[in-house]
């Protein structure tokens, strides 16, 4: 595991179980929610699935299953790929508590076993932010494209690279030159929630963030078609960009 990636899983797993129950509920409630309309639950990001029943999703860093269960509820064959065995404890008490099944492997989604899962998905499915964890973004996409069957779909939703120069989602992070190439370091996405006294005990992540045509040319390069890239608004302010998703296929 890359010295960086050891860095971010310290982050990842500092009391994250106990964030994920003070802000989503506790497993059950969690649960609860899923199950009384798990299509809601995906938002805007349903849009991109051509269907669900009986097709093979490995949801990349899943966090806690905010959407790997949902997505099994609507009867998906979901693996989570995450650096945090306490985004997988969440993730595996809500999924047993709505009579779901996922699968989850801790791991560096760099390092994933491609022996066992190498040409294996329909879908690659990320969202909420994850590509500024990775410093080489040639290198993950090309992992995404030996995760995929050919006419695999890949559906890469993330933060406005807009958010490198403004930050218009509230995420209080540093902001700098659009064009920058710059690998910094941050708080991690659930530090702003803490008190300042336990916020200062959160280890720090290392970031490098993207342009838009950075991803774009990185999904092409590596042999995906792209087939439609969409820009949502900010969720504080509807006139400026907040997130984007980029649907590729092998």
């Amino acid at each position: 595991m890359r010295d960086y990636s050891l860095q971010h899983k310290k982050a990842w797993e500092y009391n994250a179980y106990d964030f994920w129950v003070a802000t989503s509920g506790t497993p059950e409630e969690r649960a609860a929610k899923d199950k009384e309309n798990p299509l809601k639950m995906l938002k805007w990001h349903a849009q991109y699935f051509d269907s669900f029943k009986g097709v093979k999703v490995a949801n990349i860093c899943g966090s806690c299953g905010k959407k790997a269960v949902p997505l099994a509820l609507l009867g998906a064959d979901v693996t989570v790929f995450d650096i945090s065995e306490d985004n997988k404890r969440y993730a595996m008490e809500t999924a047993e508590a709505a009579g779901a099944h996922i699968g989850y492997e801790v791991c560096d989604v760099l390092d994933i076993d491609l022996s066992k899962y190498g040409e294996y998905f329909d879908v690659v499915f990320m969202e909420g932010g994850i590509l500024h964890y990775f410093h080489d973004i040639d290198e993950f996409m090309g992992k995404m494209y030996e995760l995929l069957k050919k006419g695999g779909k890949i559906i890469c939703s993330d933060f406005h690279p807009f958010t490198k120069v403004m930050d218009t989602l509230g995420l209080e992070q540093p902001t700098m030159s659009y064009f920058s190439t710059e690998v910094f370091e941050g708080e991690m996405a659930h530090a702003r929630f803490f008190n300042e006294e336990e916020r200062k005990k959160v280890p720090k992540c290392k970031y490098r963030k993207y342009t838009i045509s950075e991803i774009i040319n990185a999904i092409i390069r590596t042999g995906f078609t792209l087939e439609r890239f969409d820009e949502k608004p900010s969720w504080n302010n509807p006139n400026l960009p907040g997130e984007f998703a980029a649907i590729g296929i092998k």
